[in-house]
């Protein structure tokens, strides 16, 4: 897992340029080629998706932080709704993938889709459900059969699209590399653990015998 809070302020900069070009890079796609892509006219959101990828590769604050940017940038340009709807939905939905990443979810490109299309079609429900209780009835409107289908849509676009938005996100919130100095020992075990367990020579054996009956 990414741990930004370790970074010095140098190294927090540049991943926070790396994490602004990615999403400005998201919003480009979405809006340009994005909007082509329409299943019973519902295009995929791919800054949502960015904000679960966050979460699910950096942890839950990351996701939330990461979730709000791309959601407020998304905020502009949806005509609709009020500024920060879309923000909320993102940081919340980040958030929580990020917890269930911390607590119970396994490290796996596997299992990337599955929490990238759970984590989407969830802020899509925070999305809805939010701007129905500040006044948005039009969100609502078509009914909670359309609103449930958006979502399933909009899970599977995320699952298609998973793996290479959390190799997007995975590289934009990675530090830099660890100095020599700091790395870890070598691990023990294989064939180094095994040459240094492994019997000593029948000369070593004797030249051992030769010197306890001497003592």
């Amino acid at each position: 897992m990414v741990a930004t809070d370790r970074l010095t302020g140098a190294e927090l900069a540049r991943v926070a340029v790396k994490v602004f070009a990615v999403l400005l890079l998201g919003i480009l796609i979405q809006t340009c080629f994005g909007n082509d892509l329409r299943v019973d006219d519902v295009a995929p959101d791919l800054m949502l998706l960015l904000a679960a990828c966050a979460g699910f590769v950096a942890g839950p604050d990351e996701g939330a932080l990461v979730g709000f940017i791309a959601g407020l940038i998304s905020d502009l340009f949806l005509q609709n709704t009020p500024v920060g709807l879309m923000a909320l939905a993102a940081c919340l939905a980040g958030y929580v993938v990020g917890w269930a990443r911390s607590n119970f979810l396994r490290p796996h490109p596997a299992i990337v889709p599955i929490v990238a299309a759970g984590g989407t079609a969830l802020g899509v429900l925070l999305f809805v459900t939010i701007g129905y209780v500040v006044g948005q009835a039009q969100l609502v409107a078509p009914g909670q059969k359309w609103v449930a289908e958006v979502a399933f849509i909009e899970a599977c676009y995320a699952a298609i699209f998973a793996l290479p938005a959390a190799m997007l996100m995975g590289w934009a919130l990675r530090g830099p590399s660890a100095p020599p100095s700091s790395l870890p020992p070598p691990m023990r075990g294989g064939f180094s653990e095994f040459s240094a367990r492994r019997r000593p020579s029948a000369r070593s054996r004797r030249r051992r015998r030769v010197q306890a009956r001497v003592r």
